[in-house]
């Protein structure tokens, strides 16, 4: 405000005139100069605060949203092979490798998996089966293809980089910061993974030697909750559908994207159940070696070799 102003509204006020001096005029504008700079300061510094509070606040739903999407292609594409019939990707995959063919996937043994799931998620243990190709196949996976031990963690770490730093960047995230969040995120993926999948299917619980889980305690008592129970239900709905739909097991939201989503009234109905499916426990850890060994002492099998070992060591690994 002027001087000329404040004297007018001086006069105004108190109906006397107001008159300053020189001295009195400069003391004024700089005392007003140090308050403007000072709530410049404190302006900046409230939106700088600000700024960082929106974007921590941000970074829960966009690292979900990063998992889900890596969940799901892993799944779809490399663990099912769609890569092998998706052109545009073998494409990308050569450019970036400069070949002229692309790899074909495999999918790691998990075709294999669903060969040997039923659609009660428990795991095939007839002889047939057990001598079939697709069964040797998992003979050097110690939870059958179920876990995210360690290693395939740290796989997981390799492809969340690439898919996470840009965006991250973008948020205006640190270095450091983005190490945090994309190691945070990849290691909850797997503890969700291994508290939930592999007891699934009647596998054992995953000691932290082989893989990152929950206590014991905590993953038996998510195991119950509203969010574990819709998780098994959507997997379900993956194996009862020959692995076409619901390709996310821990992170929903890519199926319901991409079109890719089944509810359970509509996968439920195509269901084959075998036969004590309605009494199975939905998390039988240990499942699959007791019934091993159910099939040892009955006398159901001699010498009845498991992947091309005995029974036996099978049981004891």
């Amino acid at each position: 405000m002027s001087f000329a102003a404040a004297s007018t509204m001086g006069k105004a006020l108190v109906g006397v005139p107001v008159v300053a001096k020189k001295s009195s005029v400069r003391q004024m504008r700089a005392s007003s100069g140090r308050r403007s700079g000072t709530k410049v300061v404190a302006m900046a510094g409230a939106d700088v605060i600000s700024a960082t509070a929106v974007r921590w606040i941000l970074a829960a739903p966009t690292m979900y949203a990063i998992v889900s999407f890596n969940e799901y292609v892993t799944h779809r594409y490399y663990q099912h092979a769609e890569f092998n019939k998706t052109d545009w990707m073998k494409k990308l995959a050569c450019l970036v490798t400069g070949k002229k063919e692309a790899p074909r996937c495999d999918g790691g043994g998990h075709i294999e998996h669903h060969a040997e799931t039923l659609d009660d998620m428990s795991l095939k243990t007839d002889p047939k089966w057990l001598q079939s190709a697709p069964a040797k196949m998992l003979e050097d996976s110690k939870y059958r293809g179920t876990a995210f031990e360690y290693d395939v963690t740290g796989l997981m770490v390799m492809q969340m980089i690439p898919t996470s730093v840009p965006v991250l960047a973008l948020m205006g995230f640190s270095l450091p910061a983005m190490a945090g969040l994309i190691l945070g995120a990849t290691a909850l993926h797997a503890l969700v993974w291994n508290s939930l999948h592999p007891a699934m299917h009647g596998m054992e619980d995953i000691p932290l030697s082989d893989g990152l889980n929950f206590p014991l305690w905590l993953g038996k008592a998510l195991r119950k909750t509203s969010y574990y129970d819709w998780l098994y239900k959507n997997h379900t709905g993956h194996h009862v559908l020959s692995g076409r739909v619901n390709y996310n097991v821990c992170c929903p939201g890519m199926d319901h994207v991409l079109g890719t989503y089944v509810p359970e009234e509509e996968w439920a109905p195509k269901a084959r159940m075998p036969a004590g499916a309605e009494t199975r426990d939905p998390y039988p850890a240990g499942e699959y070696k007791a019934r091993l060994l159910e099939r040892l002492e009955k006398g159901m099998v001699e010498a009845e070799l498991v992947n091309g070992k005995e029974l036996e060591t099978v049981i004891a690994a």
